[in-house]
């Protein structure tokens, strides 16, 4: 991957719109990313891992990416161009933000989180272009996964080294360490084996056991099933223990067996059973037949007297019968002749109540005088109709009248309010004119109270110092005087040992004399009188240890000596800056001085809004005295109108109060004449109603008569007379038609041949064919119980016992798999001693990776310490979580200059951060190779070469050269002043009041 252009507009400290050419600053593959501490270096790799991913490195939240010092309409946007995989695409992204709203006045909309991918092509003609590849988060990512082949957390460990994170993993536990290169290599799946392996041991045993289980269940139904076996059918064998399933299958075939010849026993007694049922069947069909046939005949004689009976009244209901069949034809019209007649009395009523609401000289005229009337109200009511717009005009008007008193009022309100706004105005104007002033003046202030501010934090922390200083001067000195002490009294040790020494030399030299060898002082064979060897004779190495112990006194006296002169020059320096006054006395001053910073600020805040509220309040003066006018105006307008008004209501008032005749109104008058009108329409229509029904009634009685003499009746009231409802005549015919039917059915009952020869046999008893049928079937019901019950029994238990078998033919490839899967999940899990090592089955892969990122650190961490460090792979175990060891995590230092190993944190801090370089190079190399195999273009380092001395920095420096081979970019995140010597091409951070800035620098600029 390389980087070749950034933009990034309103981002955290960058409020404007800043560029990053990565083009130009990686001319010569290295580049220095520098500036103050707060200004926003590390902000332009969070901006590079926003526009990839979305998110920026760690846990901070993407809605606070927007900048504080950003106008509120500058949305945030981040664009970064850049190549992989051979492509070359651009990615803009916007996250979640808030801006002022366009509709509504002091509201603010969110708008959404937004990404563009586009794609850089090359059309026909040759020119470049960039086409759109997605819009939309999900695609995005998969784009830029596919590309760089790593996901975000890899990115930020092998992309944007971050050095204080891997100080951290140098030194940290295998629990740590597990963490990380977990979430870096995606090692769950291994996790997720051991789980499924430990999963599947607990299936195969769970299967077993339910094998097992029903193997005891089915004993269980056997052992239920042959319970009711009788003695006769044989000797039930005793239930062998369940844990022996081959001997469960043979005692259930021997039960099997023995219910076999039970069940043949069973269907030879059903079928005798059965033969007697049919017999007594048989006899009791016959005897229930007889019995019958007998009472047949019997009922059929009864009925016989009956219909006989019935006959004697059969002539007369015959006449009735047809006379009311004549009738029918005259009803309708006498039917009509009813309604008519009830019609005439209705409209002789109507009529008597019409004309009582009339007037009482119109109650008694006839048809043709009410029409007269009639015609003389319609000509009245055209009259007053003609005058209905005077009166409507004459309340318009007074409506007019109303509406002018009451804009009359509130003229006369309006003109008061305006006189006492103004009249108030100078002394409000001189009031906001002095606050408005005393802001300004606190405005004018704020420079040199920040000034005040950062003098008073400068001396507070000089003063900080100073007495930190003082403490640790002290404890120095203190140390100096003991290693002072020690190194004389060392030295003295030394001496006097080195004294004693010489003082029994002779007999030191006589102890090494031996017979026959020359003596080292006078070169004698012979030694008559050596010197003998005193009792505390020193030894010489007693005196090289009293020697090395003087050097060491020395030496450690010399550290604390040049300690104590360091810390004294560094006190002396601080007391020149904070001077003699306490801590607390420059706390107290600078506490002082924010708080007036903080008041000043507090209070030059609200000069705009003052000053806003001076000119709306100038603005409200010009606009009261325009009301005060206008008030004035309004008045004057009004009483004028008033008048004229009046004038003319009263004239039409004259002319329509001869129209109204007492009535309150016209539409009054008008209704009261609508309703005469009306009263008068309907007495006429019932009048007329009322003659119509008086000569249909004469109609209707004619036709009647005329109907009653063609039906043969005398007179009218015969043939009503007559008159029968359709159901009775309908009944009486049916009954006629049923006796002629029933005597027709019992004169052939009784001359039937066969129920004439029943009715001479004895009396059937079918009660006692009853009685034998039904203990026929009650044996039947018994045998074929016992038959179908022996049956099943053979049934189930050739079941039971094929399931017996069956399971018992599966169950040892049930314990064969569980004893695999347990050992497999047992060697997983490190609870099987298989496991030498008593290593999950994660954690040794995650071993393996770290044995491969310390052979890929130590290529460069040879190099960055003259070929003295190495980081070793250990195979260690420490306690994990719930009492389990985990091993194969842990990492030590190899000192080949002297061949010991030692932990990591003994390593000073220059060593340190060395380690951890080399360390995050060889893991951005492992994840890479594990990722996507795909080279790295483009590598950040971030900060730590201050703990550097001149040696460490420039063999670093070789390493971070050796990256750049291969077409390859380093940029480092740093402000150490050394680094801005070695390296030209640098991209300056700088921080302002207002937002930082971006500015790259070439060696020319430099």
């Amino acid at each position: 991957m390389h980087l070749h252009h950034l933009t990034v507009q309103a981002f955290g400290p960058f409020a404007r719109t800043e560029s990053v050419d990565f083009d130009t600053l990686a001319g010569n593959g290295l580049f220095l990313l520098r500036g103050d501490t707060g200004a926003g270096k590390t902000s332009v790799l969070d901006a590079v891992c926003f526009a990839l991913y979305g998110t920026v490195p760690g846990i901070r939240p993407t809605h606070r990416l927007r900048s504080d010092h950003a106008p509120t309409a500058t949305r945030t946007t981040v664009t970064l161009d850049f190549s992989a995989a051979g492509r070359r695409l651009k990615i803009t992204r916007t996250p979640k933000q808030e801006r002022p709203s366009t509709r509504a006045k002091n509201g603010f909309v969110t708008d959404e989180a937004t990404v563009q991918l586009h794609q850089h092509t090359k059309t026909t003609g040759g020119n470049d272009q960039w086409d759109p590849v997605c819009a939309n988060h999900q695609d995005a990512a998969r784009e830029i996964e596919a590309a760089l082949g790593l996901n975000k957390e890899q990115f930020c460990q092998v992309v944007l080294l971050p050095q204080g994170d891997f100080a951290k993993f140098l030194r940290s536990d295998a629990k740590d360490r597990a963490g990380l290169l977990r979430r870096l290599f995606g090692t769950g799946r291994f996790q997720e084996l051991q789980t499924w392996l430990t999963t599947r041991s607990k299936d195969t045993h769970k299967k077993l056991d339910e094998a097992l289980t029903e193997i005891r269940q089915l004993a269980e139904r056997i052992d239920q099933e042959t319970r009711t076996l009788r003695p006769q059918d044989g000797a039930t064998p005793v239930r062998p223990a369940p844990d022996t399933p081959a001997a469960v299958l043979a005692w259930a075939q021997q039960l099997l067996a023995l219910s076999q010849k039970a069940s043949a026993a069973a269907q030879t007694d059903a079928e005798r059973s059965d033969m007697e049922h049919h017999k007594a069947k048989s006899d009791h069909e016959t005897a229930a037949d007889l019995a019958e046939r007998q009472a047949r005949h019997r009922d059929a004689l009864a009925r016989r007297a009956a219909l006989d009976e019935e006959a004697a009244g059969h002539s007369q209901l015959r006449e009735e019968l047809d006379r009311g069949r004549n009738a029918q034809a005259v009803r309708p019209l006498l039917e009509v002749l009813d309604r008519v007649a009830a019609a005439r009395e209705q409209a002789r009523a109507d009529d008597r109540q019409a004309r009582s609401l009339l007037a009482p000289e119109h109650q008694q005229e006839d048809l043709h005088r009410l029409g007269e009337h009639r015609e003389r109200q319609i000509a009245e009511r055209g009259r007053l109709e003609g005058l209905l717009p005077d009166e409507q005009l004459h309340t318009q008007l007074g409506n007019q009248l109303e509406d002018l008193a009451t804009k009359e009022q509130q003229a006369r309100a309006d003109l008061d309010e305006a006189e006492k706004w103004l009249d108030s105005w100078p002394a409000e104007e001189s009031l906001h004119i002095s606050a408005a002033e005393a802001m300004n003046r606190a405005a004018d202030s704020i420079t040199h109270l920040e000034q005040a501010v950062a003098d008073a934090a400068t001396r507070h922390e000089a003063a900080l110092l100073r007495d930190s200083l003082a403490t640790r001067l002290t404890a120095a000195t203190d140390q100096k005087n003991d290693r002072s002490a020690q190194a004389l009294q060392a030295k003295q040790e030394w001496l006097d040992l080195r004294e004693r020494r010489l003082d029994g030399m002779a007999g030191e030299l006589a102890a090494q004399l031996r017979p026959g060898l020359t003596c080292t002082v006078c070169g004698s064979r012979e030694h008559p009188a050596p010197a003998p060897l005193r009792d505390d004779q020193p030894t010489q190495e007693d005196e090289n240890k009293a020697r090395t112990l003087h050097e060491q006194t020395e030496n450690a006296l010399a550290k604390a000596d040049l300690e104590h002169a360091e810390l004294a020059e560094q006190h002396a320096m601080a007391l020149g800056s904070a001077g003699t006054t306490t801590a607390a006395e420059l706390a107290t001053a600078l506490e002082y001085a924010h708080t007036a910073h903080k008041e000043a600020c507090d209070t030059a805040a609200g000069l705009p809004a003052a000053r806003e509220e001076l000119a709306r309040l100038r603005t409200e003066h010009g606009n009261r005295a325009r009301l005060r006018q206008e008030a004035r105006d309004a008045l004057t307008e009004c009483q004028a109108r008033g008048r004229t008004l009046a004038q003319q209501q009263a004239e039409l008032a004259r002319t329509l109060e001869d129209a109204r005749a007492g009535h309150p109104s016209l539409p009054a008058r008008l209704a009261d004449l609508t309703r005469t009108s009306e009263r008068l329409d309907h007495a006429i229509a019932i009048a007329q109603t009322a003659a119509d029904t008086e000569a249909r009634h004469g109609e209707a009685l004619t036709e009647a008569d005329q109907a009653a003499h063609t039906a043969g009746f005398t007179t009218r009231d015969d043939a009503a007379g007559a008159l029968r409802t359709p159901a009775l005549l309908q009944q009486w015919a049916e009954d006629l038609e049923r006796w002629g039917k029933e005597d027709a059915v019992v004169i052939s009952i009784l001359t039937d041949p066969g129920l004439v020869e029943a009715s001479l046999q004895p009396a059937a008893d079918p009660s006692a064919t009853a009685r034998a049928l039904q203990q026929a079937e009650t044996r039947l019901k018994d045998t074929a119980g016992t038959s179908r019950q022996a049956a099943e029994r053979v049934t189930a238990l050739t079941e039971l016992a094929a399931g017996i078998e069956a399971r018992l033919a599966g169950l040892e490839p049930l314990q064969q798999s569980h004893r695999i899967a347990d050992r497999l999940a047992s060697i997983a899990s490190a609870n099987s001693a298989a496991n030498t090592l008593s290593m999950e089955l994660e954690a040794y892969v995650l071993a393996a990776r770290l044995e491969e990122i310390a052979a890929a650190a130590n290529t460069r961490l040879q190099s960055m310490t003259s070929e003295r460090y190495l980081l070793v792979h250990s195979d260690e175990k420490e306690a994990g979580r719930r009492g389990r060891l985990k091993g194969g995590l842990g990492l030590r230092v190899l000192d080949t200059w002297t061949g010991t190993e030692r932990e990591t944190s003994t390593l000073s801090g220059g060593e340190t951060f060395t380690a951890s370089l080399a360390l995050a190079l060889g893991l951005a190399d492992v994840v890479t190779q594990e990722a996507s195999g795909r080279p790295l273009g483009t590598l950040f380092i971030d900060e730590g070469f201050g703990t550097l001395d001149e040696q460490s920095l420039q063999d670093v420096m070789d390493v971070l050269d050796q990256l750049r081979a291969g077409n390859r970019t380093v940029g480092i995140v740093s402000h150490v002043p050394e680094l801005s010597r070695r390296i030209p091409n640098q991209l300056n951070v700088k921080k302002h009041r207002d937002g930082s800035t971006l500015r790259p620098l070439t060696g020319a600029d430099l």
